[in-house]
């Protein structure tokens, strides 16, 4: 698979190294936009001299029309609000997509994506339209989603997850003038670090119905978006849940609890514990005559087999046409996130709508009539 790199910063350097390593699989570098001197350093022993190398993704688009390289995909890594435009016109031209979370500052976006994706895909059956959502090739997360869904311990009742080890020091929100802006970032923790966590909750508990958010901006760093955030989420079930991120405190914890009707799931440090009931919990509820007691417990640790590098895997697999994460999907963590900063903006509970639903159109219209008003957007 010929690929071309938009958006050549921390990110886009580092695929590229990847795929010029000879690390992603049977793919290979077509062009790339343009690469900011010290991401040239980073990538000096492994560039070669004659690839194309376009000012912008416009140009490189116009570059790939005049027949200047052949690709067959391209991969995006640019500011989110560029990714609508971006993907679309690959699209437009038939190219596979490769996308770096997440899918778009709002959902309008990703559904006008993958509207242009729909569009292409009856000319060309096989176009790919993926995500970067790495984490998902974790084993541990793996292990987690397969025992959740697999049921052997009963419904899901409570999912507690904090994430303070997205530490960031002031110097990361300066490195780059859209960063940790309403109008060129979109947002913050919500948007930057977290859409792997919210993508992973939803993949491995299935979407919450309703959240209570709480988005504190400019906590602890000199910023306009929120770098701490607190949510209270619902599930149809009557499962509830607590979502905690910062990129301001160390240490830090990135603790997973999941609790189900007969086990509870905890990943920890590269760990993941279960500790499992030797008898059902609401039959022993119902039958035990003693006012203080509990059911009995068992603790193990439960082995997960060593992954692969997870961007390795992304990559490799996306150029052997399989997708780890594919845009239909990816349009969730962002429902999430949209309904955190919705409710705290409104301080309400916020339905999460049925994609499609009539609630879906109120809802981005709401959301975006507000980020409008933080960008200072008229």
């Amino acid at each position: 698979m010929r690929i071309a790199v938009i958006g050549m910063g921390n990110m886009g350097s580092k695929y590229a190294r990847l795929i010029l390593e000879g690390k992603a699989g049977s793919m290979e570098i077509a062009a790339v936009t343009r690469i900011r001197p010290e991401k040239m350093e980073f990538l000096k022993d492994v560039f070669p001299e004659n690839l194309k190398i376009y000012p912008s993704a416009e140009e490189l688009y116009a570059g790939y029309d005049r027949g200047e390289f052949e690709a067959d995909a391209v991969l995006i890594v640019t500011p989110h609000y560029d990714h609508e435009q971006q993907v679309i016109e690959a699209f437009r031209r038939g190219l596979h997509v490769l996308c770096d979370k997440p899918a778009g500052v709002y959902t309008r976006q990703a559904r006008n994506m993958m509207q242009a994706y729909l569009t292409a895909k009856e000319k060309k059956p096989d176009l790919l339209y993926g995500y970067v959502f790495h984490q998902r090739t974790f084993p541990i997360y793996e292990k987690m989603r397969e025992i959740v869904a697999g049921g052997a311990y009963g419904s899901l009742k409570r999912v507690n997850w904090v994430i303070t080890d997205w530490y960031r020091p002031d110097a990361y929100y300066t490195s780059s003038a859209w960063r940790a802006t309403w109008k060129g970032d979109g947002g913050g923790t919500l948007l930057n670090q977290c859409p792997h966590n919210l993508d992973l909750m939803q993949w491995i508990c299935g979407m919450p119905k309703r959240v209570c958010g709480f988005c504190h901006e400019g906590k602890y760093h000199p910023i306009e978006v929120e770098d701490d955030v607190t949510a209270y989420l619902e599930w149809e079930n009557g499962a509830t849940g607590v979502f905690v991120a910062s990129t301001g405190e160390a240490a830090g914890v990135n603790r997973l609890e999941i609790t189900m009707d007969d086990a509870l799931l905890v990943c920890e440090k590269g760990k993941l514990l279960i500790c499992e009931l030797d008898k059902p919990e609401r039959e022993y509820r119902r039958e035990t005559q003693d006012v203080f007691a509990k059911p009995g417990t068992s603790w193990r640790e439960l082995e997960c087999p060593q992954g692969r590098g997870a961007y390795e895997t992304v990559l490799s697999e996306f150029a052997r046409g399989s997708l780890i994460a594919d845009g239909s999907e990816a349009v969730r963590s962002l429902f999430l996130s949209n309904a955190i900063y919705l409710s705290s903006w409104e301080r309400r509970m916020v339905e999460i709508p049925e994609e499609g639903s009539v609630e879906e159109k109120e809802f981005e219209i709401c959301f975006e009539k507000w980020l409008k008003s933080k960008s200072g957007i008229s």
